[in-house]
């Protein structure tokens, strides 16, 4: 159980990673965007980006998005008074400038056509320098908005980053000061003045906006309210909800090693590990497919093998090539190993390595090569299932996984409060919980047992001594072969490759006398190469990757930043 608790965690950091990779290390250090507003309605720009790269770059990314209704003209870039090319795409624009491990200030300008909205009695200018499609954190980000001239009539506010950001200055100028606002977020920026410093603005409707606009800031304050009293009602339910599943835990956890330590110690009082190797309860694949936590190895495919010859079902015709002799009172999942191996793979009853490569050439065969693999472990999972080596408790495990889903609600409610403590210990218990559920395979009286006997010759076995391998049967010597080599076993593989090595230098006239072939530890090396090629041959690998823009700000505006 706890090779498959620590898999399955390991796999689901593997699956929660971030995979996107940078072509370009850089970070933006600083972001100052300066707007301001003309009477005609138009809004000039200046933007000045900090970049502090890591390595060789290219230049400056910078992605516009405008808004329905506006347009983005006469774009500029310099650093300091030198212009810079610009390859433009669409909205997306590219500021050539290289170097390497460099920190570079670049200044961008551009005009938004009708960037401000003009009403009957305010004008607004309500718009998106970025949105959740930015790629980048800005480490620093400031905007500044000044109006044609001088006022003291100013409505400010902002969304998401930009809420609780702005500050209003002699003049009318409004200042966003968000500081670092990281990659995919949103941050709208919405300012109002008197419709009478607009005098060359085209009006774009009759209504009056200026009582709308102070009740959507009024909404978001008091959205804020409520937000906050929620927050802090969930904050007082979650220090009741996470000590009750951090118990539940710790209870399921403590119940299970107590009822595993109970068992395991009344059944080695009865245990007397008479026999160096224990008794062949289980067929050897299978017993390698339980010791391994249902694990399949290229080893494991070269046990089976070799399984059948100590069985007599395969007769070894030479040290790379096997023949199918006697199919009687095979087990279900040797069945499909015959198949699979002898039938589809090798010709006339017969199998050797190279006809594994000899099969691969073609593609079209690479399906039923991993289909038939895969048959062949169902058998094994499933003839050992029917071995009762694990205790049913499917039940149990169901109501602990309905438990740990229990606290998804709240860790989505912790999330969105930013009750960030609080949802992270959550995941934490909810994982956990669910992790044991898919995991908690207790195992039956005859299970621990023969998990105990195999333990203790695999703790034993390496230090055996050379009487004590002469007194064994050939059946034992070669179940100690192959059991080694199917759970990869070094230390047992290393002892077997010793003892074989002892009685040659003895002068004994044949090792096969002893119960084992001594080429089938070349036989096992060459054929788990063999199966291991094969796996990388058959299996299918690929990836791809993409780059979506932006463009979910006010009005269908954005825009990010990056680099290349």
């Amino acid at each position: 159980m706890n090779k498959r608790f620590i898999a399955a965690i390991l796999i689901a950091i593997l699956f929660f990673t971030p995979t996107e990779v940078l072509a370009v290390d850089y970070d933006i250090t600083n972001v100052d965007i300066h707007a301001y507003l003309q009477p005609n309605g138009n809004v000039t720009v200046q933007e000045q980006h900090t970049y502090a790269f890591s390595g060789t770059f290219g230049g400056m990314i910078r992605e516009l998005i405008p808004k329905e209704g506006t347009e983005i003209v006469q774009l500029e870039a310099f650093e300091g008074n030198n212009p810079l090319p610009i390859e433009t795409d669409q909205t997306e624009h590219r500021i050539h400038r290289e170097g390497n491990d460099e920190t570079v200030t670049m200044d961008l300008h551009y005009e938004i056509k009708n960037g401000v909205d003009v009403y009957a009695d305010v004008a607004e200018f309500h718009w998106p320098f970025f949105d959740k499609g930015n790629q980048s954190t800005y480490e620093n980000l400031t905007i500044y908005v000044y109006p044609p001239t001088p006022t003291t009539s100013v409505i400010a506010y902002g969304y998401d980053e930009a809420y609780k950001t702005e500050n209003v200055s002699e003049g009318g100028i409004v200042q966003f000061a968000m500081g670092e606002v990281p990659r995919k977020r949103n941050g709208d920026i919405r300012v109002a003045y008197n419709k009478e410093l607009f005098p060359a603005g085209t009006q774009i409707s009759n209504k009056r906006m200026h009582d709308e606009i102070v009740a959507d800031k009024q909404a978001l304050i008091d959205a804020e309210v409520s937000r906050t009293e929620r927050r802090e009602l969930l904050s007082s339910i979650g220090l009741v909800i996470v000590p009750i599943f951090a118990f539940i835990f710790l209870f399921v956890l403590f119940k299970a090693w107590l009822e595993s330590k109970r068992s395991k110690k009344a059944l080695i009082r009865e245990l007397s590990y008479s026999n160096v190797v224990p008794k062949a309860t289980l067929s050897l694949p299978i017993m390698i497919c339980y010791m391994n936590f249902q694990q399949f190895l290229p080893e494991t495919i070269v046990a089976a093998l070799l399984d059948l010859v100590r069985k007599g079902h395969v007769k070894k015709v030479e040290n790379d090539r096997f023949r199918l002799v006697n199919q009687n009172g095979m087990q279900k999942h040797e069945q499909k190993l015959v198949k699979w191996l002898f039938t589809e793979i090798g010709s006339e009853s017969e199998f050797s390595f190279d006809d594994i490569a000899t099969y691969l050439k073609n593609k079209n065969n690479h399906k039923t090569y991993q289909e038939l693999k895969a048959n062949w472990e169902q058998a094994v999972r499933e003839d050992l299932k029917e071995a009762g080596m694990y205790k049913n408790k499917g039940k149990y495990r169901f109501m602990i996984g309905f438990i740990s889903f229990l606290l998804v609600p709240f860790i989505i409610l912790f999330a969105v409060h930013g009750l960030m403590a609080l949802m992270i210990l959550s995941l934490v218990i909810c994982f956990s919980l669910l992790l044991f559920a898919i995991c908690y395979y207790p195992r039956t009286v005859k299970g621990l047992k023969l998990t105990l006997e195999w333990r203790h010759f695999k703790q034993q076995y390496p230090t055996i001594m050379e009487s004590t391998w002469h007194t064994l049967t050939e059946d034992e010597k070669m179940r100690a072969f192959i059991l080694g080599l199917g759970m990869k076993d070094k230390n047992i593989t290393k002892k077997n490759e010793s003892l074989v090595q002892t009685f040659q230098a003895s002068g004994a006239p044949s090792t096969t006398a002893y119960g084992f072939d001594p080429t089938f530890l070349i036989i096992a090396a060459a054929a788990t190469s063999n199966f291991r090629n094969a796996e990388q041959n058959a299996g299918i690998h690929g990836s791809s990757g993409s780059f979506t823009g932006g463009g979910s700000g006010a009005g269908g505006g954005g825009g990010g930043s990056g680099a290349f």
